[in-house]
């Protein structure tokens, strides 16, 4: 549980989890259905938001 309150702190803190940084993640998620984890991120980098500017959020 504590471990959770510091992640949950953290991305708050920093807007890691705010739309306007990350997109419609959900949304996103629905929309391609994906099968496994590379699936995600190719398309997440591809269509959502570019790996340089999730990178810089830190």
């Amino acid at each position: 549980m504590a471990r959770e309150w510091i992640l949950n702190s953290a991305m708050n803190r920093f807007q890691l989890n705010f739309k306007r940084n990350v997109g419609a993640v959900s949304e996103e998620i629905r929309r391609c259905a994906p099968k496994d984890m590379d699936d995600w991120e190719t398309y997440y980098f591809t269509n959502v938001r570019t790996r340089e500017h999730i990178e810089e959020l830190g």
